[in-house]
């Protein structure tokens, strides 16, 4: 009896093993950055300095972009996330393909771990591989914070940026004021 039942419950286990495999998953992480340090604060989003950061990013697979993990909280105001071109430098474009808002009531602090945030189902989200899209953060009537990444190049199919006061307006590269030199960030896109 038990043998039959060892034998029924493996051979249950590969016909569901074989069906996932069968199937391709239709949602991915397609680009990451996944390395938090945790020695270091908090980069400033919003705020006095009105601090906008970017990251961008090289597309790996043709799909459409549902979302992004950022490890970002927030004590006040809303968080703003735009997808936006890169222009011809490299830097985050001022043509903004999407725009969502977070509460701050719905990012509150519980440290560095990484929170989803869904960007909806915009047919302008369509990226083919190898595109250049930027995530920009800004918080226009409050104050956010996001963990830092580690100090070295962590991710070569793109870099990060900010743009803050007393600054002239326009897109800074990290790696002109810091080893850091990118945000840490997840794209969650599906298969077209």
């Amino acid at each position: 009896m038990k043998s039959a039942f060892c034998f029924s419950l493996a051979l249950c286990f590969l016909v569901i093993a074989s069906l996932a495999r069968a199937q391709s998953p239709s949602v991915f992480i397609d680009q990451m950055q996944p390395i938090i340090d945790e020695t270091v604060g908090p980069l400033a989003i919003g705020g006095t300095s009105e601090q906008q950061l970017a990251q961008t990013v090289t597309v790996a697979r043709d799909g459409h972009l549902r979302g992004v993990f950022l490890p970002v909280s927030c004590d006040s105001g809303r968080l703003v996330i735009e997808i936006r071109n890169v222009d011809l430098a490299g830097a985050p474009g001022a043509v903004v393909l999407a725009r969502h808002m977070f509460d701050s009531e719905d990012v509150t602090p519980v440290g560095p771990i990484f929170r989803y945030f869904k960007l909806g189902h915009d047919a302008g989200l369509s990226f083919a591989a190898g595109a250049r899209f930027a995530i920009v953060l800004r918080n226009p009537t409050g104050s956010c914070g996001i963990s830092r990444g580690p100090s070295l190049d962590s991710y070569i199919r793109g870099a990060g940026f900010f743009d803050a006061r007393p600054n002239p307006p326009g897109w800074i590269p990290f790696s002109e004021t810091e080893t850091r030199v990118d945000l840490p960030f997840m794209t969650v896109m599906k298969l077209p």
